[in-house]
């Protein structure tokens, strides 16, 4: 039996509840013997001895000093390490994977920073021994072990009075050299600490730990100590202090063990997203950070602690894209395991807010708030499309056909340009006060010049989309946020507090209605986000939505937890080297240097095929093959240059599950989506498709608008926690252009990961157009049957001068033909052919730019 300890406090390492809850998830006896650690975790909470009733193993530990091994149920063990009045619970599990366990953490020692902050160390006891050296498994990066410390200072103190010789032969060593090199490396030391401190740090970083390493320098240093008996210790992202005396906080982790999932990183925050999350603010707050910084985990940890702190109060989270209002709501239930806690915890997504509020307010309109039209069920992007086409003999977008000529004659996409344009009017002026403010104000975050005349007409084409959108029965998002501002001052402030996450692409009407809807007084808004995720058209002003942040109540955060070291490394790359100062206008924007994980994985790939269909193909294939015998692992094939519409019309076609707001992430393993959506979440293995030349970034907006493709795409990189491939078909994109993003990518084709030649062709996404005939026809008709006025809402039609554009609407006969015997473009080509100088005539000074057209065209 045991021997009584004299133990004062008990601490959970990091690794601990997950192996609980992965024990018991194999039932049968590993239940049983998970029931037996609860047992012991739920007497830890009290004056009780945890350990009453267990067996130490019959042979002892000598890998971890102070190591304490229990017998449990069906051969498994459970792991302690018990030093100066502390019991640390490290691990449980089989006795196969204790000893993976144990091998993995050969010289742990728990540690602290000089505030008290808990930390992992790993100190080799001997060099003589294997054993009781720490170490592990190489993780085969490339580069020099002495260049993977995140600190250069680090290095210079570690090497302090070594001689130059063996200085050299350390600078020589990577992560494909064994332990035994590393021995050789250092043998002339004379030091016998620092010979070891040397050792540790080569052999954690052979192992991928830089963190591990860093911490056995300031060991040497002396910045990291031992924590002696009675001396304060806190929380940290390693450990976690158990609480006596809370039956409480033992509620939570039961409720842990039997729901985590994946996102073990819920449960373990480190202390200064703690610190973030549970702080009391005297007003609105806001939080940047990076993306993997854990800005969702931060939210849903706040939003539960000011559900418990304002036990009579609501408190609501927003965001703007469902899936993600979807992941922080599945996030809450699984984190908090008190239904009082819970039931007082709303998650939404805008859209949805305006749903529900408009529902009281207009209870007859109810169904004109909605993305699809409740008769037929068409999406708002084809009835967008019908009414910019002026189709079905509706003529009213005809108001703005001089502001879209303008726009495709300077090669810009102008039909998405002037929706876009909408979105910004509808953010910055709201319906119930003078929309001609837009006509003299200052159009911040849109660069192509707008005069006068033009904002008049787009106003006037605004004003009847919002009709249109009534009489069919459909929304947009900013209509109903619109429709929703008009109500603002009904609006009561039914939330104690209110929480949003990705901010940096809320508009300032948007944060009005926030504003409104929260209480007065400490913590009543937080707000969460990463200007280098900002993907949004909207005009955004916290000072115009009446929000002031102090100074003491605006934090950063750079530390990223989330993606492996290559991963971000490649995607911070790919941000960096692109963005130029001339493209960031907006409010308050900063780029987060982030400081990398510490972990690494694979390198991110960049492969190439021969067309979209076989990237897709290829994808989707390398995808399902990764995750063939890992349930719990999950992936994203993104594809750029797509609508969220368009990728789900192509996931219905393939029967694939997309990330669009109506499904869980638990439900499947692999999903499609559109770079936007993927925001939030966390996958295994991430590929985007389609990232090629004349796709990403769109060469039909604005070159100084392109920072949001730049945004899109780094949103969609940083979703990947291990595993990054991008694809394309031709050249790949600018943004992978350079020596400084190609160097952190791996180029290939796709055919070198297969043995064989993929056979199954899964298609690619459809034209909105062949989406909007119901999928009645297989393709777009040519240029040469297409009539003058649907050639010019074509790409082809881009780049086209003013006045060939004029001419073309001029055309003399044209507007006498009746509707079935349309004019098209073959018939201009032949009667320009038939009577040249007829053509001649009318195209004027364009006749030579009309002629390259044709020729150009093949026609």
């Amino acid at each position: 039996m045991t021997s009584k300890l004299n133990i004062m406090e008990y601490v959970k390492l990091k690794d601990f509840l997950p192996s609980i809850r992965d024990l018991r998830y194999k039932g049968g006896k590993y239940q049983k013997a998970a029931e037996q650690v609860f047992s012991v975790i739920g007497k830890s909470y009290t004056k009780e001895d945890p350990f009453k009733g267990l067996r130490l193993t019959k042979h002892g530990e000598k890998r971890i000093k102070n190591c304490r091994k229990y017998d449990l149920i069906g051969f498994c063990r459970l792991i302690t390490v018990v030093k100066d009045g502390r019991c640390y619970f490290c691990y449980t599990g089989s006795k196969n994977d204790c000893e993976k366990w144990l091998e993995n953490n050969r010289g742990l020692v728990p540690s602290a920073d000089k505030n008290g902050n808990l930390v992992r160390i790993f100190q080799s006891h001997s060099l003589d021994d294997p054993s009781v050296r720490t170490g592990g498994k190489s993780d085969f990066s490339y580069g020099k072990l002495y260049e993977k410390l995140d600190n250069d200072e680090d290095f210079d103190f570690l090497i302090e009075g070594v001689p130059r010789s063996t200085v050299r032969n350390i600078e020589e060593l990577e992560s494909i050299n064994e332990e035994t090199d590393i021995l050789k490396a250092i043998e002339d030391i004379q030091d016998e600490d620092r010979k070891l401190a040397i050792y540790d740090v080569l052999a954690l970083l052979r192992k991928g730990d830089s963190k591990a390493a860093g911490n056995r320098v300031a060991l040497l240093r002396g910045d990291i100590v031992y924590p002696e008996p009675n001396t304060e210790i806190k929380d940290s992202e390693d450990f976690h202090i158990v609480p006596t005396d809370s039956p409480r906080e033992l509620e939570q982790v039961e409720h842990y063990i039997h729901t985590a999932d994946y996102r073990d990183w819920m449960m373990f925050m480190h202390h200064e997203q703690e610190r973030i999350a549970t702080e009391e603010f005297a007003g609105p707050a806001k939080l940047s950070g990076v993306s993997g910084s854990g800005k969702t985990c931060i939210v849903v940890k706040r939003a539960i602690t000011l559900a418990e702190r304002y036990p009579d109060g609501e408190i609501l989270v927003l965001t703007l894209n469902k899936p993600l209002a979807g992941l922080i709501r599945e996030l809450v239930l699984n984190y908090c395991a008190f239904p009082d806690v819970r039931k007082r915890i709303e998650v939404m997504s805008f859209f949805e807010l305006c749903q529900k509020f408009l529902g009281k307010f207009e209870p007859k309109n109810k169904k004109l708030y909605d993305d699809q039209t409740w008769k037929t069920k068409e999406h708002i992007d084809e009835v967008w499309r019908e009414y910019y086409r002026c189709e079905l003999n509706n003529k009213d977008a005809e108001c703005m056909q001089q502001v879209h000529d303008s726009l495709i004659s300077q090669s810009i996409d102008a039909e998405c340009y002037i929706r876009e344009e909408f979105d910004w009017i509808r953010s910055a002026v709201h319906s119930d006060q003078r929309r001609d403010l837009y006509l003299e104000i200052e159009r911040s975050g849109r660069s192509h010049p707008l005069g006068k005349g033009f904002r008049s007409m787009l106003l006037t084409g605004l004003d009847k989309w919002e009709k249109k959108m009534e009489s069919v029965g459909i929304s947009d998002y900013l209509g109903a946020a619109t429709a929703l501002y008009n109500y603002r001052d009904k609006l009561s402030p039914e939330y104690r507090c209110v929480l949003i996450d990705e901010c940096q692409d809320f508009g300032t009407t948007e944060l009005e209605i926030a504003v409104a809807l929260a209480e007065d007084g400490p913590d009543n808004l937080f707000f969460c986000g990463d200007a280098a995720q900002h993907v949004s058209w909207k005009h955004q002003s916290f000072k115009d939505a009446g929000i002031s942040l102090h100074g003491s109540r605006s934090m950063k955060i750079n530390q990223n937890y989330r993606n492996s070291r290559y991963v971000l490394e490649a995607a911070y790359s790919v941000l960096y080297n692109n963005l130029t100062e001339k493209m960031i206008e907006k409010e308050d924007f900063e780029i987060l240097d982030p400081k990398l994980a510490n972990f690494s994985g694979p390198g991110p790939l960049c492969l190439k095929a021969d067309s979209l269909e076989d990237e897709t193909a290829y994808a989707i294939a390398y995808a399902e093959s990764e995750l063939e015998g890992y349930p719990n692992r999950k992936a994203c094939v993104a594809i750029c240059g797509y609508s969220l519409h368009q990728i789900q019309e192509f996931g219905k076609r393939l029967n694939f599950p997309v990330l669009e707001g109506t499904l869980s992430i638990e439900d499947d393993q692999l999903f499609l989506s559109d770079l936007e959506q993927t925001k939030g979440f966390e996958f295994d293995l991430v590929i985007i498709v389609n990232a090629s030349d004349g796709v990403i970034p769109n060469p039909a907006t604005p070159s100084q608008e392109q920072f949001r493709d730049l945004s899109k795409l780094y949103v969609a990189m940083t979703r990947a926690k291990l595993q990054l491939i991008l694809s394309h078909s031709g050249a790949p994109s600018p943004y992978l252009g350079s020596s400084k993003v190609k160097k952190h990518f791996l180029s290939d084709v796709w055919e070198q990961y297969f043995q064989e030649k993929i056979s199954q062709r899964l298609g690619e996404p459809l034209d909105i157009d062949i989406l909007h005939e119901k999928h009645l026809k297989e393709k777009l008709p040519s240029i040469d049957k297409m009539t003058i006025e649907e050639f010019l809402y074509a790409p082809q039609a881009r780049g086209l001068s003013r006045q060939l554009i004029r001419k073309f609407r001029e055309l003399p006969g044209k507007e006498n033909r009746k509707e079935e015997d349309k004019f098209v473009i073959s018939e201009v080509v032949r009667d320009s052919i038939k009577y040249p100088e007829d053509a001649h005539r009318h195209f004027g000074p364009a006749f030579k730019e009309f002629q390259e057209f044709v020729k150009h065209l093949g026609l």
